[in-house]
C-alpha cells in the first residue's frame, strides 16, 4: 500500500470514528462547550476567562471531563 493511500485510509477511519463517538452539549457545572474541556487541565474556557478578568467569570477551572470524544 502506498504511503498516500495508508494516510488517505488513517485518515478516514479517524473521521468515522470522530463522528461515531462525537459528544457535544454544554458542561452542567460551567455552561460551556463540552469541546472547551481539556483532559488534563480542565474547562479552558473557565481559564480564560479568569485570565483575562471577564465580567462574571469564575473562581477556579472546571475541573470535570467530558463524557465522550470531544477533539
Amino acid at each position: 500500500m502506498s504511503p498516500v493511500k495508508w494516510f488517505d485510509t488513517r485518515w478516514r477511519d479517524w473521521r468515522a470514528y470522530r463522528l461515531r463517538n462525537a459528544y457535544y452539549g454544554a458542561c452542567p457545572a460551567c455552561r460551556h462547550d463540552w469541546r472547551e474541556h481539556l483532559p488534563d487541565e480542565g474547562c479552558s474556557e473557565c481559564q480564560y476567562e479568569i485570565d483575562h478578568e471577564a465580567p462574571g467569570a469564575p473562581l477556579t477551572v472546571c475541573p470535570e471531563r467530558a463524557p465522550g470524544v470531544t477533539f
